[in-house]
Formats: structure tokens, sequence, C-alpha cells
């Protein structure tokens, strides 16, 4: 299989989100491809068009001819259902090169079966009109697990929109926010899966729940050995694309309002997923990085330290020689 990097892996480096580097200047696609090439991956999934300076055929045309000088494949992302803007991501991934264009439905989840039903009968009403335009490109759609629909109610959307051309980018750390397993999310989604966002994350309690704490690749409490086996061989031409995020998302799921709008959970998988908690948990609840209130450089060291560490977990658990860097940078093989 393909092993990617993931454009949110430097979340605070890129600057497009809550946090923008003052001091050294915000990593570019250049950037994510060069990085990508010194690491030994395949290719680059930019998960957001805001990588992007424009979606222009000679900008874009450009990106692609860069990425194919350094042997990498590029995957596009965005988010929501809006037809129109789907149809001019699918464009720029035809002309990019890019076989997925990654989204998800981004709504806020109801607090009733009905209520759900309803959003994904819009999600779905949306998400046909684009499928003429995947078919004419040969792209797919591929719909994020994205902490807001579950394994079955991913399904239930693709079965609504009833084209092969609309599948699922598996995120393999996603599942705990709606209490599923991963691995059972896995072998669920493998079969439609045709883009992965590899990550893992440690947990701590905290009194109305629990947070999930952003970690490298392999220092979790995802069954990553297991999930792997199973994209192998189930959706084997899927792009392992490495996801990590110096940070943490606290889950109140001992809150009236968070038990409603995950209704699908029994009380046997809300207990599963608190005693993985009791039992794999963090000691105590860290402060990362940014709470402590580090310079800048500690904090984007930190973060370029957590995708290293997570590549060569990855590699090594493909089988691949593992990106080592002396202390003059430069990569060579280890392992």
């Amino acid at each position: 299989m393909k092993l990617g990097l993931d454009s949110y892996s430097y979340h605070y480096a890129a600057g497009l989100w809550e946090y923008t580097p003052r001091e050294n200047p915000p990593m570019t696609v250049e950037h994510y491809l060069q990085k990508a090439s010194e690491l030994g991956l395949d290719g680059v999934h930019l998960c957001d068009p805001r990588h992007l300076e424009s979606i222009e055929y000679g900008y874009v045309t450009g990106l692609r001819d860069r990425a194919q000088a350094l042997n990498l494949y590029l995957e596009l992302g965005t988010g929501g259902t809006n037809p129109d803007h789907l149809r001019n991501m699918i464009r720029a991934a035809h002309v990019l090169g890019s076989q997925v264009v990654r989204t998800f439905v981004g709504r806020e989840r109801p607090t009733s079966a009905d209520a759900m039903d309803a959003l994904l009968a819009e999600a779905a009403a949306d998400l046909v009109q684009v499928v003429p335009l995947c078919e004419r490109y040969h792209i797919h759609l591929a719909i994020e697990n994205h902490q807001d629909l579950t394994s079955d109610e991913l399904l239930s959307l693709l079965d609504r929109i009833g084209s092969d051309w609309v599948g699922v980018c598996f995120d393999t750390g996603n599942p705990l926010a709606l209490l599923e397993d991963p691995l059972v999310a896995a072998e669920a989604l493998a079969p439609v899966t045709k883009t992965v966002h590899l990550k893992d994350y440690q947990l701590a309690a905290q009194s109305n729940g629990f947070s999930l704490i952003g970690c490298a690749l392999g220092e979790g409490v995802v069954n990553l050995p297991a999930i792997l086996e199973v994209l192998s061989s189930t959706a084997p031409s899927a792009a392992l694309n490495i996801e990590c995020y110096l940070g943490k998302h606290p889950l109140p799921v001992l809150e009236e309002d968070y038990l409603a709008r995950v209704f699908h959970a029994s009380a046997v998988e809300l207990g599963r997923t608190l005693r993985l908690v009791r039992d794999q948990g963090l000691p105590r609840m860290p402060r990362l990085p940014l709470e402590r209130g580090v310079r800048e450089a500690d904090l984007l060291a930190a973060e370029d330290d957590l995708v290293l560490r997570s590549v060569r977990w990855a590699q090594q658990a493909l089988g691949r020689p593992a990106a080592d860097f002396g202390e003059d940078g430069e990569r060579t093989a280890a392992g």
C-alpha cells in the first residue's frame, strides 16, 4: 500500500487553523512535497483546499508537475456536501492527478434516529448530484468518518447514493469519538474505503468523560497492526496517509447532551470505551506544548518530531526502511 503524509499533521506549521506562525513562514504545498520526499513517503494528502493558492489550471498543473518530478502522488481534500463546491474540487483533482476527493458531511449530530435519517437524506441529495462528474473523470469521492457519522450511518449514506464512485475516507482514530471500536469500524468500512487517515490516539480521563490526545502512531490505544491487516487485504489500493495532531479533543460522554447525540451506542459500547480509558488511559491529563506556552520554535519542533516518529512506525509496520535523520538533517535508511 502507498504511504503518504496528511497535511493536517503540520497543523500548527501550516497556519490555516487556530494557530498562525509569527516567527516562521507557514508551510506551503511545496514544503509538504519536499518533506514527504525527504521522509521517503509516496505522496501527500492535502486535507484542505486552502493549501492551494488557486484552482486555476496553470497553478494546479504546476503542482502536479512538481509532485511527479518527486515521484509523489497527490490527493485533494475538502469538507461539506455543497455540490457546486465539490464539482470544482473534482475538476481541480482531475488536473492535479488526484484519484480521490475527500470530504465529510460536517453537520452537528442530531439527537434522534429520525433526525439522523433526515440529515443523511439531505446529504445524499447533495452528493448524488456530483456522481456524473466523478464518473466522467474517474475520481472517487471519499466521505470521511469525521467524528460526525458512525460506520453504519456512513454505509447507509452510501446506499442512498448508490454509486461505486462514492466511498469512504477511513480515519482510524475517529471511531473512538462515537464510542465505536476502531477495528470493528475498519472491518465494516474497508470494502468501500478509497483512502485512509492513519491516526492514533491516547486517552485521558476527565470528570465528565475523557479526552482524545493526539500522539504518534503506535503510541496510542488504536489497534493499528490489526487495522492495517484488514485494510491491506480488503482495500489494498487505498493510500495510507499519516495524520497526527499535537492537541487534545475533549469528549463529555457522561453529559446528557453528548449521550443524546450518540443515541446509536449501547450501554455495552459506552462501558467498553470507559474501560479502555480506565485500563489504557494516561495516568493524568497531559499539558501539551501550546498549553505550556512554549516558544514557537519548540512547538513546531515538537510537531515535526511527532510526524517523524509516526513515519518511522508506519514504515516499519509496512516492512519498509524507516526514515532516520542525522545531525546534518539528511535522510538515511535505518532499520
